[in-house]
């Protein structure tokens, strides 16, 4: 009778389970509190205004061994836009969210080694209200984590 009782706790599933539940518990109760009230995200300035745009516009991810509070703030601002766009785009078709998600990584990751795929100085003539140049080479962590969030939210 014992050993019937105990049979399922010695298979691979509940011992993992066993394992992940402790850990997680132990994490719980021992972990620091995480403090979310940086002085760089909010301003006096408000979080939108042009002031806030021009320091946040080229922020270094890594900055003195550890994570840029802004490019943390970019990363996942841009993962929540890119999800919530891709999952838009992907009800209508599937291939155009993938194509379109890699296409804006593919030229972040161009315009680091110095290749620019789009052409500023042609587009800026029909262009005005906004700088194109900017718009491509600024807040590379929000683009590169919309962009991969897009394309996955195709599958």
């Amino acid at each position: 009778m014992a050993s019937f009782l105990l049979r399922p706790l010695f298979r691979p599933q509940a011992l993992g389970l066993g394992l992940g539940l402790s850990m997680v518990t132990y994490h719980a109760l021992h972990q620091r509190p995480m403090r979310l009230d940086s002085s760089s995200v909010s301003g006096s300035s408000g979080v939108f205004s042009a002031d806030t745009y021009g320091r946040n516009a080229k922020t270094p991810v890594v900055q003195g061994g550890h994570l840029n509070p802004r490019a943390v703030t970019q990363i996942s601002s841009g993962s929540i836009v890119g999800l919530c766009a891709g999952l838009l785009v992907s009800t209508f078709s599937r291939s155009l969210a993938l194509i379109l998600g890699l296409l804006v990584v593919g030229v972040q990751w161009a315009s680091s080694y110095g290749i620019h795929i789009i052409p500023y100085n042609r587009l800026q003539k029909y262009v005005t209200s906004i700088d194109l140049r900017s718009a491509v080479q600024d807040n590379v962590a929000f683009k590169i984590s919309f962009g991969t969030t897009f394309a996955l939210a195709a599958f």
